[in-house]
């Protein structure tokens, strides 16, 4: 009896193991995405882009009105894959996220580093000052045995910046457009603002200053869609 069933039972592993090689070939990334790789293949049939969206239809102005740190939504982002630091700032109508880059996913940016950590392997805190470990308090990252920034925005993937844009977007869905940066010098500011909020500090005073950085940031030129 149990010869007889073997040949059917053997038949059907084999049909059950061929099958799941195939779907896992065959795998669309933009329904099914790997959450560790943000430059894997994807769907043709991506959703709408979900950050910078103004800028898809003209130019835009950074006039915003009201500024605050957002403690909740820099947790949520800071649990993401490939995401060291999140420092979200929330205004009357945007978001503005400054991240900083680890290896817990690929494909975050291109293969260009900007952090060097080199000093590391030989001891040092700075590979170019062996003799100076000291870093500035106003700066969460200064190039040197760090998590990595990217220096433009646009170097940033498609996939990163929309799986953090969505994210916010699904935790408040009142906001008109998410900016997402990890340049150093952007990072490094909006951590002295979060510094000045978790001291209980308003932000108010400095939204001149802010509206003026993310113009400078971002652009206020209408930019074309990424692909």
């Amino acid at each position: 009896m149990l010869r007889k069933l073997c040949f059917p039972f053997c038949g059907m592993l084999f049909l059950l193991l061929i099958l799941s090689g195939c779907m896992e070939n065959g795998r669309q990334y933009g329904r099914n995405p790997d959450i560790t790789n943000y430059g894997s293949p994807q769907d043709t049939t991506d959703s709408e882009r979900a950050y910078q969206t103004q800028q898809l239809s003209g130019p835009v102005t950074h006039n915003n009105k009201k500024l605050e740190y957002n403690q909740f939504l820099s947790n949520q982002l800071n649990a993401l894959n490939g995401v060291n630091t999140a420092i979200v700032m929330t205004t009357d109508q945007n978001a503005y996220v400054a991240v900083m880059m680890d290896r817990s996913a690929t494909g975050t940016k291109g293969t260009t580093l900007e952090t060097n950590n080199q000093g590391t392997v030989k001891g040092f805190y700075n590979d170019n000052a062996p003799f100076d470990d000291n870093m500035s308090s106003n700066d969460l990252n200064n190039g040197y045995n760090n998590y990595e920034t990217a220096v433009h925005h646009d170097m940033l993937s498609h996939r990163f910046k929309q799986t953090i844009a969505e994210k916010i977007r699904s935790l408040q869905p009142n906001l008109m457009d998410v900016y997402i940066s990890a340049n150093r010098e952007f990072l490094n500011k909006m951590n002295n603002y979060a510094q000045e909020s978790w001291k209980g500090n308003s932000l108010m005073p400095l939204l001149t200053d802010f509206n003026q950085t993310v113009e400078r940031v971002f652009g206020t030129a209408q930019v074309l869609p990424e692909r």
